[in-house]
């Protein structure tokens, strides 16, 4: 898009390599949404790799986009996703390397509005400080509503910018949390007793945002020419999770559940496949199998590319809901092999992590997928239960 006729420009930013944060689905699904709108554009920026990083800063060259070379200060919005806290401080390294001020109480008219979102909207308030607008909840329809919001105050407030003004409008939008419109009181232990709003439009209690309707999946996304972590296609079948395992912050954050049909997720399949060339398609969900259509998915994957090595991917399979069908489909899908998260390596542990599965059906399930000759099977186990001891 030419930079200067578009009206709002957003930066989305995975705090952290290319290579981790070009897979990341999120990210993917809000650059989709924003370049679909012929008034908004969207690029990306991602951290660089230490020895990059000390040329920049050595050289003074500001953190800047990769579709225009851009510095992130010049856009209107900078995006940040923030998926998990380890990348807290790399957050405050984008600001500093794009010359940002860090606290939101230093910015002016000048600056972009820094707004964040990811499943650590869970707990935003260790990043108070320094985001303007953190949104609770699923992006892809508040977006929309924040880019409209500052389009709006832009045209109307040119003379007069004030960055509060802004604040009190975006605070408006439902969903979207303005840390700098509350003040939280403590008790003599430190603990919070109230959090107080500090301005008529800032709401008391903030929902979050959900999707009703799955939009369509991204298809003519952006190839890396570099390996990256998930280099392949990949098409949300569905989000959200009923299960409730205890450990398990995803399946509590993204309710309610949520399915694309069939035949929707087979036509963004295909028409992936064929905009980027690539060989391999992964049906993304918190668990594949529990998806209603997984078996007649995967056949109909089969029956489509007959001619063609498409190799299928379902990350994260339940050990309890991996059926003799669905591995014979995958079996003729040139699937590489196949991924159980058993998660914790006894039946008592399993027990109180509410994932239980008894060891002889693991040691079955395992024997089934042998005998259909894969050879390869990966299982995932978290160390450190509660109440798990060393041995």
């Amino acid at each position: 898009k030419n930079w200067d006729e578009i009206q709002t420009k957003v930066a989305f930013v995975f705090p952290d390599i290319y290579d981790l944060g070009v897979s990341n689905v999120g990210l993917k699904i809000l650059y989709d949404q924003i370049n679909q709108r012929e008034d908004a554009l969207a690029e990306r920026a991602f951290l660089p790799w230490l020895d990059f990083e000390e040329v920049m800063r050595e050289h003074e060259i500001p953190l800047y986009a990769l579709e225009s070379k851009h510095p992130l200060a010049d856009f209107d919005i900078i995006g940040l996703t923030i998926p998990y806290e380890t990348l807290y401080t790399n957050v405050l390294n984008v600001l500093d390397l794009s010359m940002i001020p860090l606290k939101s109480a230093d910015r002016g008219p000048e600056h972009p509005l820094i707004i964040a979102g990811g499943h650590t909207f869970s707990n935003p308030e260790p990043m108070w400080p320094f985001i303007d607008a953190y949104v609770i909840g699923e992006g892809e329809e508040v977006i929309h509503d924040i880019v409209d919001t500052v389009a709006t105050f832009k045209r109307s407030n040119v003379a007069t910018f004030e960055r509060e003004a802004l604040l009190r409008a975006l605070a408006q939008i439902p969903g979207v949390y303005i840390p700098s419109l509350y003040e939280a009181h403590y008790m003599d232990d430190d603990t919070i007793a109230e959090v107080v709003p500090l301005a008529p439009e800032a709401p008391k209690v903030i929902m979050k945002r959900l999707v009703a309707k799955l939009p369509p999946p991204p298809t003519d996304f952006i190839v890396p020419n570099i390996k990256i972590v998930h280099n392949r296609v990949t098409v949300e079948v569905m989000r959200g999770c009923t299960r409730g395992c205890r450990f398990c912050h995803a399946g509590f954050a993204t309710r309610p559940v949520r399915e694309r049909s069939v035949d929707e997720v087979l036509e963004a399949a295909e028409k992936a496949l064929a905009s980027t060339g690539y060989e391999e398609v992964s049906f993304l969900s918190l668990s594949s199998s529990d998806y209603t259509g997984i078996s007649e998915l995967v056949e109909k994957v089969n029956e489509r590319f007959p001619e063609e090595t498409i190799g299928v991917s379902l990350p994260s399979l339940r050990i309890e809901s991996v059926s003799v069908d669905l591995m014979e489909a995958l079996k003729r899908s040139r699937s590489r092999g196949f991924t159980l998260a058993p998660e914790a390596a006894t039946e008592r542990m399993r027990r109180i992590i509410n994932k239980y599965i008894p060891d002889e059906q693991l040691i079955e399930t395992s024997r089934d997928i042998f005998k259909r000759g894969w050879t390869t099977i990966k299982l995932y186990f978290m160390i450190g239960h509660p109440s798990e001891t060393l041995e």
